[in-house]
């Protein structure tokens, strides 16, 4: 019986690639009472995958996306892989883990799966006995040989021929006919040999690099796409081979090809461009010898080696060349590059004294270090680029008339209108037309075609500067996706992405480079004129954008009818002074052409002014120019830090995988070093006991001091396993040409020799052989022992956002009574200008050194597992559970959303978790209890102590100073000495020394300060192994990403016939952590902010209604505490001072984080105001009607229905199109970070004390 039903479902090909997609949306069927909800799902998931799956071979590679409609998080993905490497718990978890972050209800909703399915060519034999053109063709071609075979081995069949004919074996012709079936004896023959096999599906890329590696530098496979004419390669084997096996591939079959000339019919073939011409001077070959770095490439006739630089060479030639001084060189290869022979490491600088052995160069230290050592964040050294730039800051309008879907139109640019500012012209006023260097710097570009004249005047422009920077207000999502459409659909160019879900943060090509200035200044493009107080009348005005279509364009008139304005998507106070604004207009004549080139030339000069502006005073402030230095203000913020602020050798660089493991396979060690006790009967000592054995001066798994056996747990990819990566074995790794597979094999060799030669006795054991080689013994014994599930401490863990939550979902004031709503004075700039910080490398403590420890002399991060009390109302440590930041007492409660009172013993309400050491000592002082500590990193910090010290004081001090004295003389500084008192009492308070002369109203430079303050930390704690994305217009660049060790390809988007857009991520053992990042700063950062928000709460108690990072809305009695609130940095500040003094919130509701509305009384004005906050849901005039006060109310007391609102917004398609949409939005409680009892809350596992 089907457990589900099928909504509706699509599937779409890329022939070229071999890729078909494959999705369905679907319902799970209501399941029956009597059923095991999970099993019934379960059973449900499989029916759905078998049915995607249909028709699946074994070798093909497939990767899942799981959604919803109703997903706030978005989409899951599942990795590509071989389909039989693929098993039914990934997928589960997959569904399972999306679907908990997103919904409560599983079988009330619509989902989407689906699967893109990459059939990776595979070759068997012919189809049919009948010719087809491929056939036909082979025959005609004289340098084309056809396989003549029915079973599945023409690929070994066709190397043998190749092999056969390019050695000019005498049997040849015998083995090109198979006489005697000697063709496919020698095709067996070299299976065996080879250690291939190729199952009924035939062989393919698998196959092609074992066969490759096989034939090592004797032979070079390489095949050729049928129909590209040689310009088109399906694989190219890694190898330095001279000779080559040609074969073409066309539909599950490989032949022969012995001409290349008579295969593709040309005169000449370039077997390093892979082109075909036919006159002998019109082709320059780009290939470059590996070894002499000479063009062409040299032919491989011998190796020489050079008793200079000892290196080997391929030719007498190539020998010859790398003695040759160059016109334009000032040494000989052989003088820069050489092979040390104590390391065996190529060594090129120039200078072998440079070269000490065990050492290599480090990009963050910018110098050479041994090998393992520890980074520290680099100082930047370097000046802006301010000469030979253009910035280009553009605006579009675009017409909406094109259907799309019956739900959807598609937006296409009818009107451009851009400024171009270069270094010659950048501080002249917009009235000057013309620049000497960059021409005319206003340009107007209208009706069609305007994305290709302007794609095309910016790769023109871009040979006459070094830098062209192109920037537009929320191009990200909108202006710059046209862009990379056209570049996408319309030209040759593969432009350098950085992209955040389908957002561009920074497109480059060539010399340019596209960015969003709404990350820089994250505010609308109207208020940009009042936030940088530009001069002029720059006031946004209002444009019928449905009034743009393709009829309407030479439209001259009375103003459209009200409805093109769409005036009820605007705030209601904005849908106010729009109707008084159209009331006052509408008679008057309306010039469509005048009007939306008007109305784009304002909004492209508010964002050439701002950007403008932003740029002066960030120089000026800071040396960082953000354009050309820089991606978003948080770039921009760091950068500044490090080039003004920093201090040498201050933060440190934590490792990929922390300090106790820098090699990602220390789980699987553990397992097998656990195993191997249990076996051999002895103690071996490793991470999980204590830290990092050190023997001979090297790091090891294990040892054991009782049999002087050293265990060393073989990671594949680190330690470059000859079985798992038998191709590319000399490709670079890490983009480092000294690094490869090869030499990281011999490295290992080395460390087990070294080991040996010290007199200890090496146990080995490569990664995939334990996983091959676990059996269901293995499997219980490590998954029931406790060290099996230990994991080194992982610092990211212990960063946290902020505490955001409502304690009561609704309250209206009694007797003597008032709700206030206080907010914390620019909390992080405050925790950044008086936390502490951590400094250096910590000292980690494993195992027994965690014993017996004062935690409250310590600084730093803990893994430990804790036991919370029962009867705290405001818990004090957060974990990530169900996909949420939750306070619980109870993890067990909390897990399963309980809603009754705990019962639950100590071993399942305790958890384990990672936190700054302050949170901890915070929490045993509020009766938490400690069982286990399983890691410690100790810490140096450094922190202000009113007078001097501080990580980051300097930098905020200076900016805090800017953004006062920019912000003017408070109102009540009348008189000469009010301003004097106040210079006096800043200084008392923050230690900074206001100038007098300084305090001016200045909104640019207070909104570059505010902006600064507001936005410096975050990049501490960057994720640093984010999503890449690549484009792909050759299926040996898909083959390769796909086959690619080092990464996950997690996305496959097909532009078109010829172009994809390929989404990948590096595994975690392979990625390059970042000079810029140190997370335990971040978590620092956001810890020091939950304590000073916590110390107000706990002093609130039971008062408090809703809480958000850094405010809280609580019930204010008389005589009750009362926070003080102040004008400084840190101080509480009072949120409703906005309706006038005295106001007070006198009702509240909340359904839940970010949900929330009140009604505030304003006794000045004797006036009650309503105010609604719903996160996800643009509150405009229209939505207001249904998302306001009085409904969110009626849903907690009355439990109405949740509301449905049906909005406008804009989308965009895979392929980068835009579209405006209509959707619809759930406006609904969400109340499950504590349970709820009533309109009271309380925490999970939370027990009132029996008096």
């Amino acid at each position: 019986m089907a457990k589900f039903e099928i909504v509706s479902e699509y599937e779409k090909s890329v022939k070229r690639y071999g890729i078909k997609a494959r999705a369905i949306e679907f319902k799970i069927k209501e399941i029956p009472a009597e059923v095991d909800q999970v099993t019934w799902i379960k059973g449900a998931m499989t029916q759905i995958i078998n049915y995607i799956c249909a028709n699946v071979s074994s070798s093909d590679i497939i990767g899942f996306t799981f959604c919803s409609k109703e997903f706030s998080r978005g989409r899951g993905y599942l990795s590509f892989k071989r389909a039989d490497s693929i098993y039914f718990d990934d997928i589960w978890d997959l569904i399972s883990g999306v679907y908990q972050s997103n919904s409560s209800g599983l079988n009330t909703e619509t989902f989407c799966l689906e699967a893109t399915i990459v059939s990776v060519p595979t070759g068997k034999g012919k189809i049919g006995d009948k010719y087809n053109s491929f056939e036909e063709e082979c025959a005609a071609r004289k340098g084309i040989i056809s396989i003549q075979n029915t079973d599945n081995l023409c690929l070994p069949r066709s190397l043998v021929v190749g092999i056969a004919k390019i050695t000019n074996d005498s049997g040849y012709n015998n083995i090109r006919r198979d006489t005697g079936k000697i063709q496919l004896t020698k095709a067996k023959q070299l299976m065996q040999e080879a250690e291939v096999e190729i199952d009924a599906n035939g062989a393919g890329i698998p196959e092609l690099k074992k066969f490759q590696s096989y034939f090592g530098n004797s032979f070079k496979i390489v095949v050729y796409n049928y129909g590209s004419k040689g310009r088109e390669l399906m694989f190219e084997g890694d190898s330095e081979a001279e000779l080559k096996i040609n074969l073409l591939y066309y539909q599950n079959h490989y032949n022969v090809i012995t001409s290349l000339t008579s295969a593709f019919v040309c005169s000449y073939y370039c077997e390093e461009c892979h082109i075909p011409y036919n006159n002998k001077g019109e082709h320059t070959c780009v290939g470059i010898c590996s070894s002499c770095t000479h063009s062409p490439p040299c032919d491989r006739d011998q190796f020489i080696k050079c008793p200079d630089c000892r290196r080997y060479f391929v030719s007498k030639t190539c020998f010859d060349n790398h003695k040759t001084l160059t016109s334009r060189e000032s040494k000989t290869i052989c003088e820069k590059i050489f092979k040390c022979e104590t390391c065996y490491k190529v060594v090129d600088v120039g200078s072998r004294r440079t070269h000490i052995c065990n050492t290599s160069y480090c990009k963050c230290c910018n110098k050479n270090r041994s090998i393992g050592h520890l980074c520290y964040m680099p100082i930047d050294t370097s000046f802006p680029k301010l000469k030979d730039f253009l910035f280009i800051f553009y605006d579009l309008e675009c017409t909406q008339d094109t259907k799309f879907s019956d739900s959807q139109s598609l937006h296409e640019p009818n009107v451009c209108v851009f400024n171009q500012r270069c270094d010659v012209c950048i501080d002249e006023p917009l009235e000057k037309i013309v620049c000497i260097k960059c021409g005319v710097r206003q340009q107007i570009l209208k009706f069609t075609d305007v994305i290709e004249t302007f794609v095309y005047y910016i790769l023109d422009i871009r040979k006459k500067f070094k830098n062209v920077v192109v920037l537009a207000h929320n191009g990200q999502a909108y202006d710059h996706q046209f862009i990379l459409n056209y570049i996408l659909t319309k030209t040759h160019f593969k432009p350098e992405l950085i992209m955040r879900g389908s957002k561009i943060i920074s497109m480059t090509v060539n010399n340019i480079k596209l960015l969003d200035s709404l990350n820089f200044f994250p505010m609308s493009l109207a208020k940009l004129p009042k936030a940088f107080g530009l001069a002029g009348n720059f006031k946004k005005g209002f444009f019928p954008y449905h009034f743009n279509t393709a009829e309407n364009q030479n439209y001259v008139g009375k103003y459209p009818d009200i409805k093109y304005y769409n005036p009820d998507a605007m705030t209601t106070d904005d849908r106010e002074k729009f109707i008084n604004w159209y009331n006052e207009n509408k008679d008057s004549v309306f010039d469509m052409q005048k009007e939306i080139v008007s109305y784009c030339i304002s909004d492209v000069n508010i964002l050439t002014l701002a950007c403008i502006k932003f740029r002066q005073l960030l120089i000026k402030s800071g040396n960082v120019c953000p354009y050309t230095e820089a991606y978003t203000i948080a770039s921009s913020c760091n950068k500044l830090f490090r080039r003004n602020f920093l201090k040498a050798d201050t933060i440190g660089l934590i490792p990929r995988q922390g300090y106790r493991y820098r090699d990602n396979q220390s789980k699987v060690a553990i397992q097998w070093l656990l195993w191997e006790e249990k076996v051999r009967k002895i103690n071996i000592v490793h991470a999980a006991k204590q830290q990092e054995i050190v023997l001979g001066g090297l790091p090891v798994d294990g040892y054991c001091a009782e049999t002087n056996q050293i265990f060393e747990m073989m990671g594949c990819f680190y330690h470059g396993c000859v079985k798992c990566f038998k191709n590319d074995r000399d490709k670079p790794v890490y983009k480092n040409k000294y690094e490869t597979m090869n030499l990281r094999y011999e490295n290992t060799l080395s460390k087990i020799n070294h080991l040996r030669e010290l007199g200890y006795e090496v146990v080995v054991k490569w990664e995939c052989e334990f996983n091959k080689g676990k059996d269901s013994d293995v499997r219980k014994y490590v998954s029931e022992h406790p060290l099996a599930h230990f994991t080194p401490l992982n610092a990211r863990d212990s960063f946290y956002g902020g505490r955001t939550g409502n304690i009561k979902s609704y309250y209206k004031v009694k007797e003597g009574e008032k709700i206030n709503y206080i907010d914390i004075c620019s909390l992080y700039p405050w925790v950044c200008k008086y936390g502490k910080f951590p400094i250096g490398h910590p000292k980690v403590l494993v195992g027994e050194d965690c014993l017996k420890l004062d935690l409250t002399q310590m600084e730093g991060i803990i893994k430990c597992k804790v036991l919370p009390p029962q009867n705290l109302f405001h818990p004090v440590l957060p974990i990530k559970l169900n996909n949420k930041l939750m306070f619980p007492l109870c993890y067990s409660c909390a897990k399963g959303f309980t809603q009754e009172e705990c019962h639950h013993v100590i071993e399942d309400r305790a958890f384990v978790g990672t936190w700054v050491v302050d949170e901890i000592v915070k929490a045993l002082a509020n009766d938490y209890k400690i069982i286990e500590i399983y890691e410690i990193w100790n810490y140096e910090t450094e922190q202000y102590d009113g007078k001097s010290g501080g990580l980051f004081r300097e930098m905020m001090n200076k900016f805090i100073k800017i953004k006062q004295e920019a912000s003017g003389w408070p109102l009540n500084c009348v008189s000469q000495e009010d301003k004097i008192a106040y210079i006096d009492r800043f200084f008392e308070k923050e230690g900074i020394e206001l100038e007098y002369d300084k305090i001016v109203v200045n909104p640019g430079l207070r909104s570059l300060a505010k902006l600064i303050l507001n936005s410096f930390f975050g990049k501490f704690g960057q994720r640093e192994n984010q999503s890449k994305t690549h484009i792909v217009n050759q299926p040996a660049e898909l083959y390769t990403l796909l086959f690619d060790p080092a990464i996950n390809v997690v996305g496959i988007i097909p532009i078109n016939e010829e172009t994809l857009v390929v989404n990948y991520h590096y595994k975690d053992e392979s990625f390059s952590p970042l000079s810029t990042v140190n997370v335990s700063i971040a978590a620092y950062v956001t810890a020091q902010a939950r304590l000073r928000l916590y110390s107000y709460m706990e002093k609130l108690g039971e008062r408090v209604l809703y809480f958000d990072t850094d405010s809280i809305i609580y019930i204010s009695r008389e005589g009750e505490y009362e926070p003080k609130t102040g004008d400084f940095l840190g101080d509480m500040t009072n949120e409703l001072e906005c309706y006038g003094p005295g106001s007070y919130i006198t009702e509240f509701a909340s359904g839940g984080p970010k949900n929330y509305a009140f009604v505030a009384y304003s006794p000045t004005k004797n006036k009650y105001f309503q105010t609604c906050k719903v996160k996800g849901i643009s509150i405009n005039h229209e939505a207001s009607k249904l998302v306001n006060f009085d409904t969110m109310k009626n849903m907690i007391i009355n439990e109405e229905e949740p509301k449905r609102i049906l909005y406008t917004t804009f989308e965009r398609t895979e392929q980068h199109q835009v579209l405006t949409s209509q959707k619809e939005k759930i406006f609904r409680p969400n109340l499950l970070k504590r349970r709820f009892s009533g309109y009271n809350s309380y925490p999970y596992g939370y027990k009132k004390v029996k008096e």
